[in-house]
């Protein structure tokens, strides 16, 4: 019994001698960075930017996922990529166009507080109007800042009335 009892208080002023000699070990090593003590021990925090150092465009890999970019002029309104998207961060809105066939893309807007740049709705784009830019920083000081709204805007009562025209100009040419 009293062989067990040395062998616990023993047991302890081990664990109290390791933690001990731990922290003095960390103290040890920590001292010389507040310092500035030897030349492996300067200041290794960079300033941001650094023009020196900082990345741009030309050092990211090929198929680095930046921002997305619509180019709306390509954009057929198929509605894909907001299908395609796990996250449901792209809103299309969109309207029939000036042609029985074309589609007006009013609004498409991407919101970048949600977007996991996973790349499938860039993937499911069919006229490729979806890209990854080489753009990575995005940092704003509000969420409302993060959404992108890529569009042609509303389809006014002027172009409604010319569409309209050319549409029944287009049927009667056809029926003759």
């Amino acid at each position: 019994m009293i062989s067990s009892v040395f062998s616990s208080i023993w047991t302890y002023l081990e664990d109290v001698l390791w933690s001990i000699r731990s922290v003095l070990g960390s103290c040890f090593t920590a001292i010389p960075y507040l310092f500035s003590a030897g030349e492996e021990r300067k200041e290794v925090t960079e300033q941001y930017p650094d023009p020196i150092s900082s990345r741009t465009a030309d050092d990211l890999p090929p198929r680095s996922r930046g921002l997305l970019f619509n180019d709306i002029e390509r954009c057929t309104g198929c509605r894909e990529c907001e299908l395609t998207c796990p996250t449901h961060c792209i809103l299309i809105e969109a309207e029939p166009g000036s042609e029985v066939d074309k589609i007006w893309v009013s609004s498409f807007k991407i919101d970048f507080s949600k977007c996991i740049f996973c790349g499938l709705c860039v993937e499911s784009c069919l006229p490729q109007s979806l890209k990854h830019t080489k753009q990575y920083e995005g940092a704003v000081y509000s969420l409302a800042s993060l959404v992108t709204e890529f569009g042609r805007g509303g389809i006014t009562s002027q172009q409604r009335e010319r569409w309209a025209r050319m549409r029944k100009q287009n049927e009667e040419e056809d029926s003759l």
